[in-house]
C-alpha cells in the first residue's frame, strides 16, 4: 500500500511539475495543457506496470518511474511533426530535463518525509489499538474484548451462535511444580495450537479470547456442535501426538477439558455462556480431559449449578 501510494504521488507531481514550468512560464499556449491528459493515461499505465513489479526493490523501481515521468514526454515530442518537434527542440533541453528531474526527486523526497510520518503514527495507532483488545502473553483477544464481543451478540440472535470454553487440566498443580515463568510458556504451546485448530476449522467465523489464567473462550457463528466438536478433538490428538517439553526435559501431555452450547431464538448470549460454563464445570468434575455440551446435561440428573462471574 506504501509503494503504490509513493508511486502515486510521483505520477501525479511529476507531470505537473513538468507542465507548469514547461507550459506557463515559458509561454507554450494553454491549448497544450490538454497534452496532460495522453500523458497522464500514458504515465499511469507506466508507472502501475512497476509498481507491481515486486521482485525489484521499491529504490530502483522509483528511479525507472522518474526516469519514464520526466523523460518520455520530451522524446514522444520530439518525434512527432510540426510545432511539437519545435517545441521540443526549443523547450526540452538538456538543462530543463535536469531541472525537471531535479525538482521532481525533491518533491518525492518531501512526499516520502510525510508519508513516513503519516506510517508512523499509523502504526503506533495500531499497535496501540491490538495493546488494548490483545493478550500480552497469549496474543489472544483478551477479556475486554470478550465482554464487547458479548455486547454486540446481545444486540441480535444468538441462533447459531456457538460458545466453546476450554480450560487447561491441572494447570495449578503443574505451576507448582515447574513455576509460573514455565507454566506460561504452556499457556503459549496450548494458544498456538487452539488457534491453529479453530482457524484451520473455521477461518474467520471464530474468535479467539483468553478469558485468563488457562481459561479461553472460541466463538463462532454458522457451524453446527459437531464442528465444534471435531475442532476439540483435532487440538485434543494434536496435544496428545506432542508432549510439551519442560526446562529440564520433562514431557508433559497437556489435556483440557470443555464446554459447548448452541444458542437459539429463545435464549439470550449471557444465557448460552452460562450453560457453557456449566459444560465445562461438568467435565471437570466428572471426566477431566472430556467436551461436554449443553444440551446433554438435560438428559442428566446431576446439579452443576455454580456460582458465575459473567
Amino acid at each position: 500500500m506504501r509503494e503504490k501510494y509513493l508511486g502515486h504521488v510521483m505520477l501525479v507531481l511529476a507531470p505537473l511539475f513538468d507542465n507548469f514550468f514547461l507550459y506557463t512560464i515559458n509561454d507554450i499556449p494553454a491549448a497544450a495543457m490538454l497534452n496532460f491528459a495522453w500523458e497522464g493515461a500514458l504515465l499511469l499505465i507506466i508507472c502501475e506496470i512497476f509498481i507491481r513489479i515486486e521482485a525489484l526493490p521499491l529504490i530502483y523501481r522509483c528511479t525507472l518511474e522518474f526516469l519514464i515521468v520526466n523523460q518520455i514526454p520530451p522524446l514522444v515530442y520530439f518525434v512527432l511533426p510540426g510545432k511539437y518537434h519545435a517545441m521540443s527542440a526549443t523547450y526540452f533541453t538538456f538543462a530543463s530535463i535536469i531541472d525537471v528531474t531535479l525538482g521532481t526527486l525533491l518533491m518525492f523526497a518531501v512526499a516520502n518525509v510525510y508519508v513516513n510520518f503519516l506510517t508512523k503514527q499509523y502504526e503506533e495507532l495500531r499497535m496501540a489499538r491490538y495493546d488494548v483488545s490483545h493478550d500480552g502473553l497469549t496474543n489472544l483477544l483478551n477479556y475486554d474484548s470478550f465482554h464487547s464481543h458479548m455486547n454486540e451478540l446481545s444486540q441480535k440472535s444468538s441462533r447459531h451462535q456457538i460458545i466453546c470454553i476450554l480450560d487447561i487440566d491441572d494447570f495449578k498443580k503443574f505451576n507448582d511444580t515447574y513455576g509460573h515463568l514455565e507454566g506460561n510458556d504452556v499457556l503459549v504451546y496450548f494458544t498456538k495450537r487452539l488457534f491453529a485448530e479453530v482457524k484451520a476449522h473455521f477461518g474467520e467465523l471464530a474468535s479467539v479470547h483468553r478469558f485468563g489464567g488457562e481459561e479461553f473462550c472460541v466463538s463462532v457463528h454458522g457451524v453446527t456442535v459437531e464442528d465444534c466438536l471435531e475442532m476439540t478433538d483435532k487440538l485434543a490428538e494434536e496435544l496428545r501426538t506432542k508432549d510439551y517439553i519442560t526446562a529440564t526435559g520433562d514431557k508433559i501431555t497437556v489435556t483440557f477439558s470443555g464446554g459447548i452450547a448452541l444458542g437459539c431464538d429463545k435464549k439470550d448470549i449471557k444465557t448460552v455462556l452460562r450453560e457453557a460454563d456449566k459444560a465445562l464445570y461438568y467435565s471437570k468434575r466428572h471426566k477431566k480431559g472430556s467436551v461436554t455440551c449443553a444440551k446433554d446435561l438435560e438428559k442428566k440428573s446431576t446439579d452443576t449449578d455454580m456460582p458465575l462471574s459473567y
